[in-house]
């Protein structure tokens, strides 16, 4: 709406309408701003103070029209041709809108028939004669989404939505598209079609920048392909957004944590926390960082509260055993392992702990059925192998305990270890 036009309307009810001059000027200076939400409701207290004045219930119209509540701006200008029928302006506004209604029904009914072809071309029309009515190219990037071409049915949402901020469906409308683009994305993932699923996550941020799930998913997909850097840079973004993101500082954590850059990893792990103290995932991510810098106290805070938030979480067990272990609380270790792979019978590698956690309490036929169990998990597991040969050469089956540090000694990693109880076996040791 143009200031002269509302002005020298004024100026004409001055006269006639006294005061409502001032509510004129403030009603104009919402609209300057912007601010058509706060010029409606100048426009409704006005009015409740002067329902006889036309020029009030006109403006009113022209809000409405703005704000795309047609059939309230149609009754507007009815009331306001009603007040002042030999007010040309006021005709003309309102069969431009008469105008506008009929060709969005037309436009509609061609749209419900099913002839989308001719439905865009009937919008875009009106697009063109209606430039500045947002609900128009909203209705047109309908069309474009059921056509299934959604760039311009976002590219249309958008011009919908700078024309009219106020219309919280077209913000929504772009968003139910990205969110399409994601499940399709968490779909390809599913299946492990990784390339696909990085397309629809990138094209769901294409379309809403601010979609923080659809950031977060793309970093998982690349840090699910091991592409550490995309990933990093993605979360960096993704907090550029809402800083707030516990998810996003976890994995960045995680990443850290993978390339061994542990304090930046611990750093971020602490960040998660700070955002949600609830986060039992985080607290287990640094305990289980801190034991592998062998900070074991702070460790074992960390780890016992992982527990305390989430008393069915195995893992955390797991790794407070192997806190208490490398303390040398071998009672309270077994317990905790005990407690792990209770809540998972199938954590291979707590069974191997446990087993090495028994065989320094000289309990072996313990440790043999837990070195065993582990066995039966993972097969050819060397660490399971060495512990089951210390046992059984402990429970005098010189046999046994050579065939399982044999096996053992196949693994790199065991093999000096292994070789060297295998010399004392030889020995008679």
């Amino acid at each position: 709406m143009k200031n002269n036009i509302l002005i020298s309307f004024i100026l004409v009810c001055t006269n006639l309408f006294g005061n409502a001059e001032d509510h004129l000027l403030l009603i104009q200076s919402s609209i300057d701003a912007g601010e058509y939400l706060i010029a409606e409701a100048n426009c409704e207290t006005a009015i409740s103070e002067y329902d006889a004045n036309a020029v009030l219930y006109f403006v009113r119209a022209q809000v409405a029209v703005k704000l795309d509540r047609l059939d309230d701006a149609n009754k507007y200008f009815i009331k306001a041709i009603e007040l002042d029928n030999k007010n040309e302006s006021y005709r003309l506004e309102q069969e431009k809108l008469s105008e506008l209604k009929d060709g969005m029904t037309n436009a509609r009914n061609t749209f419900d028939r099913g002839r989308m072809d001719d439905a865009i071309i009937e919008y875009e029309k009106l697009s063109s004669a209606f430039a500045n009515n947002a609900i128009v190219f909203y209705n047109l990037g309908r069309v474009y989404k059921v056509n299934e071409e959604f760039n311009l049915a976002v590219q249309n949402y958008k011009i919908a939505m700078d024309l009219n901020p106020f219309e919280e469906k077209y913000s929504l409308a772009i968003m139910a598209i990205a969110q399409e683009k994601a499940k399709a994305g968490d779909t390809e993932y599913r299946r492990q079609e990784f390339d696909s699923a990085i397309e629809n996550y990138k094209n769901a941020i294409h379309y809403s920048p601010s979609y923080t799930t659809a950031y977060f998913k793309l970093a998982r997909t690349y840090f699910k392909m091991k592409d550490y850097e995309n990933a990093r840079i993605i979360l960096g973004k993704n907090l550029e957004v809402d800083p707030r993101q516990e998810q996003s500082e976890k994995m960045l954590g995680d990443i850290y944590r993978g390339t061994g850059e542990s304090e930046e990893a611990i750093k971020h792990y602490n960040q998660a926390i700070s955002i949600n103290s609830n986060y039992h995932q985080a607290y287990y991510s640094l305990g289980a960082t801190l034991l592998s810098n062998r900070d074991l106290e702070n460790a074992r805070v960390a780890l016992n509260s992982a527990i305390q938030l989430a008393p069915d979480y195995a893992k955390a067990y797991g790794a407070l055993g192997t806190v208490d272990q490398e303390l040398g609380e071998i009672d309270s270790a077994i317990n905790n392992f005990l407690q792990a792979v209770t809540l998972d019978a199938k954590a291979f590698k707590i069974h191997y702990r446990l087993a090495s956690a028994y065989n320094l309490q000289k309990q072996y036929e313990s440790a043999k059925k837990s070195a065993k169990d582990c066995l039966n998990i993972k097969r050819n597991y060397a660490p399971a192998y060495f512990e089951l040969g210390i046992s059984e050469k402990a429970l005098g089956n010189k046999v046994a305990a050579t065939d399982a540090f044999e096996k053992a000694k196949k693994d790199k990693n065991w093999r000096k270890s292994a070789q060297f109880e295998l010399d004392m076996l030889s020995k008679g040791f």
